[in-house]
């Protein structure tokens, strides 16, 4: 199904969530069918609303496992890490996109401004649905995981 035949143009400037879920949620469900887990490289400093990610959940969006490796992780500990470990990156990073999503719904941060102030810039959201149906895990977790070296 084309987007922009059934909802129009420029559907993230209208209606950001349905594009999310039409460009991001669907799809990964789409390629998350037939598996038991799957990892992100999400961290609680990153917002308020990934506060409390632990390092295993149970993802009620996708209904399997979610991995958080990086939740205890800070912003400076990654940067660390790539620079100890020369680990590519996303040049935007250096342009003061600190938070990257889709190219028309993400902006460089400002001065001062929180590092996720560049994502759907014009409205109240600061996710893309796809964390947002997680809790924790079924089974007993430790929320302990090795310390990022540095």
């Amino acid at each position: 199904e084309d987007q922009s035949a059934l909802h129009g143009r420029d559907l993230f400037a209208r209606q950001p969530d349905l594009c999310c879920k039409i460009r991001k949620v669907e799809p990964l469900r789409r390629h998350l069918g037939g598996f038991q887990a799957w990892i992100t490289g999400i961290r609680r400093d990153q917002a308020p609303t990934r506060a409390n990610a632990g390092l295993v959940e149970w993802d009620k969006l996708f209904n399997l496992v979610k991995l958080n490796p990086l939740a205890r992780w800070t912003s400076a500990e990654v940067w660390a890490y790539i620079r100890a470990n020369d680990v590519p990156y996303n040049s935007l990073h250096d342009h003061d996109y600190p938070s990257i999503g889709c190219q028309p719904c993400t902006r460089p941060v400002r001065p001062g401004e929180d590092p996720r102030a560049g994502r759907w810039a014009n409205f109240a959201k600061k996710e893309c649905g796809l964390h947002t149906e997680s809790g924790p895990a079924a089974a007993p977790t430790q929320d302990s995981a090795p310390a990022p070296a540095g």
